[in-house]
């Protein structure tokens, strides 16, 4: 690989580490704000047995907690980003089972209390771009350029605006729920 596609993977890394990071963050402080909740929104996806409800509430915002660390932190390993793919992949898979067995009307869990989601595939979607995003992160490259570090910070940052933005957007009462129709 030529040099400039190694500091553009680079700066992809860096964007991604630093979007899935700042998800994280924003997902373990709120758990950890309504930590009293986590339980029974971790209970309704049915999918643990019951005695194991409180521990994965529990060790879940410190996961996410150390994995934002981790991705957000100048030594990230690759290690950081797989163990973050491999959360992102249980969260999809945990919404994609339940939206298969019919029950898409729960609370996602994802962190945000403000913004209560359902599920939905979108949602699984989402986590699947997420995780997409951190794919450079496994790539070895060489050191990284101020320029390119830069530039991925700033990518990095409007990814996690733009994931904000859709999440706000996705969670607004649809006018057909409402009673609304449109001509």
């Amino acid at each position: 690989m030529d040099a400039m596609g190694e500091q553009f993977l680079a700066a992809a890394s860096v964007a991604g580490r630093v979007c899935v990071g700042l998800v994280f963050l924003l997902a373990a402080a709120q758990k950890a704000s309504h930590w009293r909740i986590l339980s029974g929104v971790i209970a309704n996806y049915r999918l643990l047995p019951r005695q194991m409800v409180a521990p994965a509430a529990s060790l879940l915002p410190p996961v996410e907690m150390i994995a934002a660390i981790l991705l957000l932190s100048a030594l990230a390993m690759p290690w950081a980003a797989l163990v973050s793919i491999a959360l992102l992949a249980v969260f999809a898979a945990a919404m994609a089972v339940n939206l298969l067995r019919g029950r898409g009307t729960i609370d996602c869990g994802c962190g945000q209390s403000f913004l209560t989601q359902t599920l939905s595939w979108t949602l699984v979607a989402r986590n699947a771009v997420l995780a997409a995003l951190l794919l450079p992160s496994l790539v070895p490259t060489g050191p990284l350029a101020l320029s390119a570090a830069l530039t991925g910070v700033g990518a990095g940052l409007a990814f996690f605006l733009l994931y904000l933005l859709l999440n706000a957007l996705a969670a607004l009462p649809r006018p057909e729920a409402r009673g609304h129709r449109f001509a």
